[in-house]
């Protein structure tokens, strides 16, 4: 029983899978059927007959009969070929051979792309043969009309052309040539081919007319502009000589006459028609045109340059030299006080030199003005650099005059300094006397000593003749050191010594009452009169702080308070 059901299974699976598999090749046939006939249908003979209406020889009868041998090729052969494959197909189906009517079907898909792509190919190819004739025709038609334009153009213009005329007249014939093998193209059904000859005439009409409205501006300029403008370089230049200026360094007259022949030679070539490289040689001439203007009228602004400024130079010079002198005299003044440093001195000497070499070369420039015997512009720049160095030595001189007025200036700060110094130190022993201790530990006596001899070592520095303020400095500065130094130390000294005395005071209401207190304070008192005031401090301060805590911070709050008072 269950071997009958698997058989049944196994069939009922089969026809299934067959139904199926039937059903949609026969849809795939039906698909490729379909586009066969479409194919078939398709209007490509009605296409081919719009070329009927052209001249049916040459390149048009020969694509003509090979589009109409593919169509035929295609309804005849390749299309039939299709239709045996689908019936073959069909068979494969009903004898359940599903693999090889897939294999077929594929097959016919491909060779019907290909007809598609036949098929595109023709219609391609005709329009492309339709349309050039069409467009030949009505660019033809528009060069015809250019070609009487220009012919016109040269015959009742000719005298704006010059003796290009001829050429111009010539390359407009030779395109006649070029018309008859259009014509004949066209006569012989040669219309790809009439094409090319359009699209080549396309090229010849513009570069002729690039050449018609060209040439006459460019003759304008090689035969009136540019000889007028060398004519006035010349003219200017003979004006300028006669006014005094030297222009041998320009050489405008090589300049000139280099030019004239540039002008004849693009004259030759204006004469056979080549605009490019007319215009590209143009364009070079008209620079050095500006060029040699340039060069004139630079000339003539160094000359009033030279005309403006000669006379504020001048002054400028004297200006700068009685600072000089002043700066001298200042500088021989100070060094009758000061010891100078030898780069100051060297500074001076340098600037007076440099002063009178700046002299003598505006002598020389203003001698070579009278002579007009160099060039403005040569002048101009001598003038220019004088005027810098002026500038500059100002600036060196003023410097030199602020160093040396320096030195005066660092002797009063020096001397205010001292005085400071001697009053700290005076306000430091005043102190000590109104502390009333018993004495000074040897080591602040020792700093009272130096400090003194510090002062004493500013003072005649100060004093000396002449002044070296590097020493002074030199000097001052240990003494500021010294003495603000000693002057905190005996600030603390004094300090500890009025602390220590005031707790060995306030400790004598326990003497009685302890022992150890009255025994410490004992050894305190000693310290304080041994003048050891920190270690009388240190002993008092530790005694009274063991029975009454916090007695330090009492007496330290009062401590502002004596002192004030």
């Amino acid at each position: 029983m269950e071997i009958i059901i698997g058989i049944l299974t196994i069939a009922i699976i089969f026809v299934t899978f067959s139904y199926f598999s039937r059903k949609k090749i026969y849809k795939e046939i039906d698909r490729l059927e379909e586009w066969k006939m479409d194919i078939t249908n398709k209007p490509v003979t009605e296409e081919l007959s719009r070329v009927k209406h052209l001249n049916m020889t040459g390149q048009t009868e020969e694509l003509f009969e090979n589009w109409r041998n593919k169509w035929d090729d295609i309804l005849t052969r390749q299309l039939p070929d299709i239709e045996e494959l689908l019936f073959d197909t069909e068979e494969c189906t009903d004898k359940y051979k599903f693999k090889r009517a897939k294999q077929t079907l594929h097959f016919i898909d491909e060779k019907l792309e290909e007809i598609e792509e036949q098929i595109k190919q023709i219609y391609s190819e005709l329009q492309e043969l339709i349309g050039s004739q069409t467009k030949s025709v009505e660019k033809f038609a528009i060069m015809d009309e250019k070609y009487k334009e220009f012919k016109k153009q040269l015959l009742t213009q000719r005298h704006q052309y010059g003796l290009s005329i001829q050429t111009l007249e010539k390359e407009l014939e030779s395109l006649v040539e070029k018309f008859q093998a259009y014509e004949e193209a066209t006569e012989n059904g040669n219309y790809l081919e009439a094409r090319d000859i359009v699209a080549r005439l396309e090229e010849d009409f513009t570069e002729i007319q690039y050449k018609i409205e060209e040439i006459p501006n460019l003759l304008i300029d090689c035969q009136s502009v540019i000889p007028s403008q060398l004519a006035e370089i010349q003219s200017g230049s003979e004006e300028m000589l006669g006014e005094g200026y030297v222009l041998d360094h320009l050489e405008l007259d090589k300049g000139v006459s280099g030019l004239e022949e540039k002008v004849k030679e693009l004259l030759t070539l204006l004469k056979e028609a080549k605009v490019k490289e007319v215009t590209e040689v143009i364009t070079g001439v008209k620079e050095e045109l500006e060029g040699l203007y340039d060069k004139m009228e630079q000339e003539v602004l160094a000359k009033h340059f030279i005309m403006k400024e000669m006379e504020p130079t001048k002054e400028e010079l004297d200006i700068l030299m009685n600072e000089a002198a002043a700066t001298k005299e200042e500088t021989e003044v100070v060094q009758e006080s000061y010891q100078l440093q030898d780069e100051d001195i060297a500074t001076q000497k340098s600037l007076d030199k440099s002063i009178q070499t700046l002299y003598d070369r505006y002598v020389t420039l203003t001698n070579q003005l009278d002579e007009q015997s160099l060039a403005y512009t040569i002048l101009k720049e001598e003038l220019e650099d004088i005027l810098e160095q002026i500038i500059s030595l100002k600036e060196l001189s003023s410097q030199h005059t602020t160093k040396l007025q320096a030195l005066r200036k660092d002797e009063l700060i020096a001397r205010d300094q001292l005085y400071q110094l001697r009053k700290l130190l005076l306000n430091a022993k005043r102190s000590i006397e109104k502390s009333n201790i018993p004495g000074l530990p040897q080591q602040y006596v020792e700093q009272l000593t130096t400090s003194h001899l510090q002062l004493k070592a500013v003072s005649e520095q100060l004093e000396a003749k002449p002044l070296n303020m590097v020493a002074v400095n030199l000097v001052l500065r240990e003494a500021v050191e010294m003495i603000e130094s000693c002057s905190v130390s005996i600030n603390e000294l004094l300090e500890q010594a009025a602390l220590s005395e005031k707790l060995i005071q306030y400790g004598n209401r326990y003497r009685s009452k302890n022992l150890e207190v009255h025994t410490k304070l004992l050894d305190a008192e000693q310290h304080f009169r041994n003048y050891e005031y920190a270690n009388a401090l240190e002993i008092a301060g530790t005694t009274l702080e063991k029975v009454e805590p916090g007695i330090l911070r009492s007496l330290d709050a009062v401590e502002p308070e004596s002192k004030n008072e």
